[in-house]
């Protein structure tokens, strides 16, 4: 079986993963922009970053019983974030959330959110005209 170039499915899964983390992060950010003026509200964040230590790890462990732990490289669909709450120093008299570094994150995210489908817009493209049987 072909495991390299445009059958490779390890890239769309990343793609498939990084579109869903980031419209995830988008819905954060805009909830806490939608509660800069509610009292007491506590800016949320999503980790998911963190959760990925060890998933580009070249070593992978074989787990022989089900009791046993996942050794090295994880995989990335398995990965999940998680929403917190922050603690942060910042103070607008009402709350913790800042407008202009959730403003930033949104811009952020939206660009990211932008290269990432447009990636898997041009990967399932590719894939499209190989099967077609198009040449480029």
């Amino acid at each position: 079986m072909i495991k390299t170039g445009l059958l490779n499915n390890n890239h769309l899964s990343t793609l498939k993963k990084a579109v869903e983390v980031y419209s995830k992060r988008h819905q954060i950010t805009a909830h806490n922009i939608s509660n800069v003026q509610t009292n007491g509200y506590r800016k949320q964040e999503l980790k998911f970053e963190e959760m990925l230590n060890g998933a580009g790890s070249r070593i992978k462990g074989r787990q022989t019983r089900e009791g046993h732990l996942n050794i090295g490289k994880s995989d990335l669909g398995t990965a999940q974030s998680e929403i917190i709450e922050t603690e942060s120093n910042f103070d607008n008299g009402v709350n913790n959330v800042d407008i202009d570094e959730e403003m930033t994150e949104l811009a952020t995210t939206d660009l990211s959110y932008r290269l990432a489908t447009r990636l898997l817009s041009m990967r399932y493209n590719a894939l499209r005209g190989a099967i077609k049987g198009q040449v480029r």
